[in-house]
């Protein structure tokens, strides 16, 4: 019996898959699970022990040859309609993507709660009984050799107690925060901190490190993402914007705070499964501009992540690490 599932990106969209392998394993234990990814992502699923084959897509036309108890698609675009027709298979599934509501918020301005994405994932399951009460937390799975390197060199280069991941990517610059906001912060809390990204953050990492009065290693564009994954792992807290790096954190178990700029809470993407604080302007009108977001602010002033002061900020993350007792 095979199982097939696709999810082609993003990162955080690839982990956020993850608790179904885990249910279907439980519903079927001897069926083989495939899975369907960029080649960018097969990192995330590499090592997982319930994973019989992780696939790349543009190499995949193997896939075509099998057939299928399922074939399970949390992709829904353009790109994966064609395998319904191609794929030889028993049942083909699929979740709501509840666009049309997300559209509605973005252009009234009004939240309407949708279920979280990894509830909505788990509807592509029920045809086989598997509930969302089946459905556990994320999860990556790290060689014991990479988290063993990494820690390693975090132990090396900060002191030992509570420190700060801190994830600077992000894809689009409206969920980005300021940098010298993150300077601020970190000076002001007065943790250690390293910090994450890919190529396209070093210098921003370089400038936030300059004069800051605590240790700070450099992990951004020098990290994998397994990498990434075990220095969060590590770490006492993470920040982060509305990422990929904030499902890493919530599949590594670390205490995670997202910086929520023209998204918001109510896409129903918020880290899963693990204790959480999102920090928000709730009071502008002009939020959400888009489900995803622009390379800058539609509207010029960047006022979602403008009001989010260090200020604001650290009293909040304060609040938080005290109500854990992580400080």
């Amino acid at each position: 019996m095979n199982f097939l599932i696709i999810r082609l990106s993003s990162m955080g969209d690839v982990v956020l898959t993850t608790p179904l392998i885990r249910a279907l394993h439980k519903r079927f234990p001897e069926a083989k699970l495939h899975f369907l990814t960029k080649r960018p992502y097969m990192p995330i699923l590499a090592h997982h022990p319930l994973l019989y084959a992780v696939h790349a897509w543009g190499e995949h036309a193997g896939l075509y040859q099998e057939r299928w108890a399922g074939v399970i698609d949390l992709q829904k675009n353009l790109r994966t309609l064609p395998l319904r027709w191609r794929l030889r298979y028993e049942r083909f599934t699929t979740f709501p993507k509840e666009n049309r509501k997300k559209w509605l918020m973005v252009r009234w301005k009004r939240a309407i709660p949708i279920r979280h994405v990894v509830e909505r994932y788990g509807e592509a399951l029920r045809p086989w009984g598997i509930t969302s009460e089946a459905l556990g937390p994320l999860e990556i799975h790290i060689p014991p050799e990479v988290e063993s390197k990494v820690q390693a060199e975090l132990a090396h280069k900060l002191p030992s107690g509570p420190w700060i991941a801190v994830g600077l990517g992000g894809t689009y610059q409206t969920k980005r925060w300021l940098p010298k906001y993150f300077q601020t912060l970190l000076s002001r809390l007065e943790l250690p901190a390293i910090l994450l990204g890919g190529k396209a953050e070093e210098i921003e990492a370089r400038l936030i490190a300059e004069g800051l009065p605590v240790p700070v290693v450099l992990g951004a564009g020098r990290y994998s993402v397994l990498e990434t994954a075990a220095a969060i792992k590590a770490a006492t807290v993470l920040i982060s914007h509305d990422t990929g790096t904030a499902h890493l954190g919530a599949a590594v178990g670390t205490p995670t705070v997202v910086l929520w700029g023209n998204t918001i809470p109510a896409f129903g993407m918020t880290p899963w499964r693990v204790p959480y604080l999102g920090i928000e302007a709730k009071y502008l009108t002009c939020r959400p501009c888009s489900k995803l977001g622009f390379p800058k602010c539609p509207r010029q002033h960047h006022d979602c992540m403008r009001a989010l002061t260090p200020d604001f900020v650290e009293k909040q993350m304060r609040a938080f690490l005290d109500m854990l007792g992580l400080v």
